[in-house]
């Protein structure tokens, strides 16, 4: 099974830089090219490149609102319930999640062993997640 790549509109099996080191069993690679794409994948829907990973969504996510060259991603209109707060801080909480814990130690710690392909593959499956939310959220701008 390869990772799958999201675009603006819909995600395609085994496009992009992951797919290589997947089907050559590079699992962790793999996993940290795909998050690198995502991150990345924001920064042009946001139009940003100041900010990246974990400040890249907080800001997108925050509930503040928008400010010149910080627009936000909104995953639903802000109706002013706790359903809108908890869905914001919860998008921004998992985007700090996955790349504290899953991006950055692939990509900083020295000699961790190759992921088993079936926890690459849950971590690719909470990535996916991730950009699902990017891709279906609406921009505000200031």
């Amino acid at each position: 099974m390869t990772p799958r790549t999201c675009t603006r509109r819909r995600c395609i099996p085994g496009r992009g830089g992951a797919r290589p080191l997947w089907q050559s069993g590079h699992f962790r690679e793999a996993v940290t090219a795909a998050a690198r794409k995502v991150n990345a994948e924001t920064q042009n829907k946001l139009g940003r490149k100041d900010a990246s990973e974990t400040r890249l969504f907080r800001q997108a996510f925050s509930q503040d609102d928008p400010k010149p060259g910080q627009p936000r991603l909104g995953l639903m209109d802000d109706d002013g319930s706790d359903t809108y707060r908890s869905l914001h801080r919860g998008a921004s909480a998992f985007a700090e999640g996955f790349f504290a814990a899953i991006r950055n130690p692939n990509s900083h710690a020295d000699g961790l062993p190759d992921l088993p392909q079936h926890e690459a593959l849950e971590q690719v499956a909470a990535l996916s997640v991730l950009a699902r939310w990017v891709d279906g959220a609406t921009v505000a701008t200031a």
